[in-house]
């Protein structure tokens, strides 16, 4: 199987002329080859059990480790809380599950860090991501979260399969952020859409 890291250190003039609300975003795959097919398995053929590989692989490519009190970890400081990226009710109903939180359940396992699934939701069913123009997706994310009860935590990782834009994570992390939360990591498995 082929997978491939990712290898981007520098930020795009993209990125550098727009707003971003997260922190530090981990995807340590380019979303392409055994990885793309992988994750549309999980996601659009209920191949459920593929969350556990995805998990594990990231976790052997991630720059920090569950080990606390390692050089790595005081590098890159593990986050108190994981919140995998919340699916609108409807298409929970329609897909049967959030590949996101399956991943997450992993994730949380591995680092030996909290879960929470019920305090951050999606209020406002929204169209699928793929297929938007960039301009598109910001519109089709704007208010569609809500945190329904305080999430006492400072440093939170939010986990979803694939970033593209960012405009989808980037709309949680400021929902989160006006909520109380100061650093907010993005976790993915992959990221599409970048150039080498």
């Amino acid at each position: 199987m082929e997978y491939t890291p990712t290898q981007h250190k520098l930020l795009c003039g993209n990125c550098l002329s727009h707003q971003y609300f997260y922190d530090k975003v981990y995807s340590p795959y380019t979303y392409a080859y055994d990885i793309r097919y992988i994750i549309t398995k999980l996601k659009y053929h209920k191949k459920i059990h593929l969350a556990k590989i995805l998990a594990e692989l990231f976790t052997q490519q991630a720059p920090f480790s569950a080990a606390q009190d390692n050089e790595e970890s005081q590098l890159y400081p593990l986050p108190q809380l994981i919140i995998p990226m919340p699916m609108h009710t409807k298409r929970l109903r329609e897909r049967g599950y959030n590949q996101a939180l399956e991943i997450s359940r992993f994730l949380a396992s591995y680092y030996q860090l909290p879960l929470d699934y019920k305090h951050f939701v999606r209020t406002r069913y929204t169209q699928l991501q793929a297929g938007l123009a960039a301009s598109e997706r910001q519109k089709n994310v704007a208010n569609a979260f809500t945190v329904k009860k305080p999430l006492n935590y400072n440093h939170i990782a939010l986990v979803d399969d694939v970033m593209t834009t960012g405009s989808t994570v980037n709309e949680a992390a400021k929902i989160l952020k006006k909520n109380g939360i100061k650093q907010v990591d993005v976790w993915t498995i992959a990221r599409a859409g970048v150039k080498h």
